[in-house]
């Protein structure tokens, strides 16, 4: 036997033996590291984002009830003494157009709300294939299939062609909430 057999037979393994490669434990390490360093702080900011959402939506509905009330109060208020009868049908007829106007106002800041806080993690940087807020090039074939389309791949998801969408972009939000959010991107966007 040589001192080079000898040598291979007290046990000394050599890389090529065994099949063993020499950096993957290192490799592992880093894939591991990547995958905690990745997933943490998207964990973090999807917490963060619904609770963000639960404390808006919750904000959103006591103003709503506010403000839809205030316009049959002072409708009774002008009427005076001499409507008392009618009063809840000069409420109903006078709420009617301030309500709206004040669900428009209502939408849209709710939908520049929802998109702050929920949207602009995927829209704002383009993750997933998400349109961009403000490239009208990158909105484009979306808005060309209509904004029926829009709404109901926002509040569904949506998963094809290197674009993924989460139901409701992983908020907790009202439908009503999630059109006033793409109300309000593609209204920016195109």
């Amino acid at each position: 036997m040589s001192a080079h057999d000898s040598h291979h037979s007290k046990g000394d393994a050599s890389p090529s033996s065994a099949g063993a490669l020499p950096f993957a434990p290192t490799l592992r390490k880093l894939l591991l590291l990547l995958l905690v360093g990745f997933a943490v702080p998207v964990i973090i900011l999807v917490l963060l984002a619904r609770m963000i959402a639960g404390q808006h939506q919750d904000a959103t509905e006591a103003v709503a009830v506010v403000a839809s009330s205030a316009p049959a109060r002072a409708a009774s208020a002008a009427a005076g003494p001499m409507a008392a009868a009618s009063t809840p049908a000069l409420a109903a007829a006078a709420s009617k157009p301030a309500a709206a106007a004040a669900t428009t106002v209502a939408d849209a800041d709710v939908g520049k709300d929802l998109y702050q806080s929920t949207c602009m993690a995927c829209h704002g940087s383009g993750v997933l294939g998400a349109p961009k807020f403000g490239d009208k090039a990158a909105w484009a074939p979306f808005v060309a299939q209509g904004m029926a389309t829009l709404y109901d791949r926002a509040i569904h998801g949506y998963s094809a062609d290197g674009h993924m969408m989460p139901p409701k972009g992983g908020s907790t939000a009202s439908d009503a909430d999630v059109k006033a959010a793409v109300d309000y991107m593609v209204k920016h966007s195109s």
